[in-house]
């Protein structure tokens, strides 16, 4: 009787290639030689880290704390090293995971990290964009009122309590992510934990100054509204930055509603025009650059009539109440109105008139020759919308102030000024947006203790690290080789996003049969980011 080879299909799909760039950088080394072995175990930190980013960006509805099962089916002895099988990560594993990193320093050891990955991949870094976001916790913690005790530069541990939340859950306790990113691809370059009512005024500045040579700044750093202080702006004394001026100011204001003409404005980007004016707020010489965004001011706009519609109504309201008010005299009724309407923030209220009563001590028809006990006056006025305080309002409309302390306009034009800012959006925030997407699903996080809790926040940001290192990498190499890939709709394309690079890989299989190890479902295109990710091992082209 003839038997049937013995058969074994394992899903691989895109892990091959997060495997290939966690190894190019030298993580799993890194973390070994900073955290050391432990006597006894098959699965080293460095390792079981590797393990967590492929579940992590294994875009599963498989959250990080169900560890182990996400590597069933999966080929763990090619991915991780000979001998790790699904069974060795397990909760237990990645929990003793977690306390080396805590007790290694997770900043520091983020940082050693991210210095590796530059040097495996030098890609360029002009600016550092500084902000943080919030993660919010479930469970039960503790007050949070201890306070922290650091006497070093990693903080003991962070207080999990309530705090302006960025995730739209003030119900619940959370941390803060504290992370600054290069330009280049929105490549994280640090992670730090921070308080969960952490203030950004107190927080980012000194982070800076704390880790500046081991950043190797690039050119300029940029920083939100919130660091904009005369405290921060003299701590970040030796460094090029560009950051927003906060509304609040009361020479920002007076800029941002200052009537100006035309011929004052120039352009920027498209869609966008500025003029420069100089100031020395903080005792700091810099440059401000007014700026007007169209697209900014159309919203702005619409949101201003919505004002208008609202602020109406509440108008009518004191009208109403005027009109039912009565007054001893033509001069009070006026002065009433007026000291109103000045008070109504778009509209005003038109005197049309008063009509005088006559109050009689009985009801009915008075007596012929019978004297009024009072005479008073009632106010006859109408409601309209004032378009001197419109105008006023919509003077400000699309813009924002933004300054950098570069005095040079020819070494950062004012172009470039606003371009700097602009690549806010596209890396420090693209990456929040990244880890708090439903499929990354390590927006809230379950652990029991504070200090995992910041251990996990680091493998958050090693994932996000290898999602935009990679990213960026075979974008070049696309762009350099001449090559592409094709988009969702089929068409070439050498800019995809490593998310569409990793769908394209859902049916990627790996087979043993009969003592011989096959991939399946390997199409031409999925060669080529193979090929150019450097990850020919793990799909057997080696």
């Amino acid at each position: 009787m003839e038997t049937t080879p013995n058969l074994q299909v394992y899903d691989l799909g895109h892990l091959g290639l997060v495997a290939s760039i966690v190894d190019q950088i030298g993580l799993v080394q890194t973390v070994d030689q900073f955290v050391g072995p432990r006597p006894g175990e098959k699965v080293s930190t460095g390792m079981a880290l590797k393990a967590a980013i492929l579940n992590a960006l294994g875009f599963v509805t498989s959250p990080l704390y169900l560890f182990g099962h996400f590597f069933q089916g999966k080929p763990t002895e090619l991915l991780l090293g000979p001998g790790i099988t699904p069974e060795l990560l397990n909760d237990d594993r990645m929990g003793r995971m977690l306390d080396s990193l805590y007790a290694a320093g997770v900043t520091e050891l983020f940082v050693e990290v991210a210095k590796s990955a530059r040097r495996a991949f030098p890609f360029p870094v002009r600016a550092l964009h500084v902000d943080s976001t919030s993660f919010h916790v479930h469970g039960v913690y503790g007050s949070g009122e201890e306070g922290q005790t650091d006497t070093g530069d990693e903080p003991l541990v962070i207080r999990l309590t309530h705090g302006y939340s960025r995730d739209h859950r003030p119900d619940l306790k959370q941390w803060v992510m504290n992370l600054i990113c290069a330009d280049t691809g929105g490549i994280p370059l640090l992670f730090a934990p921070g308080d969960g009512n952490q203030s950004d005024q107190e927080a980012l500045v000194p982070l800076l100054a704390r880790y500046r040579q081991g950043l190797e700044l690039g050119e300029v750093v940029v920083l939100d509204g919130a660091s904009y202080s005369q405290e921060n702006l003299g701590a970040l004394q030796g460094f090029s930055w560009v950051m927003r001026v906060p509304a609040t100011l009361k020479e920002a204001r007076a800029l941002l509603r200052k009537e100006l003409p035309q011929e004052a404005w120039r352009p920027l980007l498209p869609g966008y025009r500025g003029l420069e004016v100089e100031s020395e707020y903080g005792g700091v010489r810099q440059r401000w650059l007014l700026v007007e965004s169209q697209e900014r001011a159309r919203m702005e706009e619409a949101s201003l009539q919505q004002r208008i519609a609202r602020a109406e109504g509440e108008a009518r309201k004191v009208l109403g109440r005027l009109t039912a008010r009565t007054f001893a005299c033509e001069a009070d009724a006026r002065r009433a109105l007026s000291e109103a309407s000045g008070r109504l923030p778009l509209h005003r209220l038109v005197y049309l008139g008063v009509q005088e009563e006559r109050q009689w001590e009985r009801v009915g028809r008075p007596r012929k020759g019978e004297r009024p006990l009072a005479v008073v006056y009632r106010l006859r006025a109408r409601l309209e919308v004032d378009e001197v305080k419109v105008e006023r309002a919509r003077r400000g409309l699309g813009r924002f102030l933004l300054a950098t302390n570069v005095l040079d306009r020819e070494g950062l034009p004012p172009q470039e000024v606003l371009r700097r800012y602009k690549d806010q959006a596209r890396t420090v925030e693209r990456g929040f947006r990244f880890l708090k997407d439903p499929l990354f699903f390590a927006e809230s996080t379950f652990l029991k203790r504070p200090e995992r809790v910041m251990a996990l926040g680091m493998v958050m940001a090693l994932a996000l690290l290898v999602y935009a290192l990679g990213e960026w990498a075979l974008r070049r190499r696309l762009w350099e080789a001449g090559s592409s890939l094709p988009d969702q709709k089929g068409r070439p394309t050498a800019k995809p996003t490593l998310r569409w690079v990793f769908q394209l890989f859902m049916w990627v299989r790996l087979v043993e049969l009969g003592g011989r190890w096959f991939v399946l479902n390997l199409a031409p295109h999925h060669e080529t980011a193979v090929r150019l990710l450097g990850a020919g091992r793990y799909y057997l082209l080696e």
